[in-house]
């Protein structure tokens, strides 16, 4: 194989790989993010939606008040104001933390490239 076609089979492979860890990642953070959930959903069975999934942003990320409630509401500018404006939803909190978790291990490649909202989609029911 000459260096060139090597080269360019091991930077295909790199790419899937790279894709795998972040599908991973997402799988991981809904598992995760859903145990969460269900647990604060036992807890407080007179909570709003919106506090359940901030009790999840605050067990998950460890962030205050202040920063849950950024969180929260860039989730919401980025999944449920746009394109159609509705209500937030546990999916665009979980989708919102999986993203940002995953840029912010991988500073130094270009954006997530694995089909968060439908891993999310699958892992993630849509009435909560």
């Amino acid at each position: 194989m000459r260096f060139g076609g090597w080269l360019s089979a091991a930077l295909r492979r790199s790419k899937f790989l790279r894709l795998m860890r972040e599908r991973r990642h997402v799988k991981r953070t809904c598992r995760d993010c859903l145990a969460l959930y269900r647990r604060v959903e036992a807890q407080g069975a007179n909570t709003t939606a919106a506090e359940r999934y901030s009790q999840v942003i605050a067990s998950r990320t460890g962030a205050d008040a202040k920063a849950v409630n950024t969180i929260m509401r860039r989730a919401e500018e980025s999944f449920a104001a746009w394109p159609n404006d509705r209500p937030l939803t546990f999916r665009d909190v979980v989708q919102y933390l999986a993203i940002t978790e995953r840029l912010g291990d991988i500073m130094s490649e270009s954006g997530v490239r694995a089909h968060v909202a439908a891993i999310v989609a699958r892992l993630i029911p849509a009435n909560l």
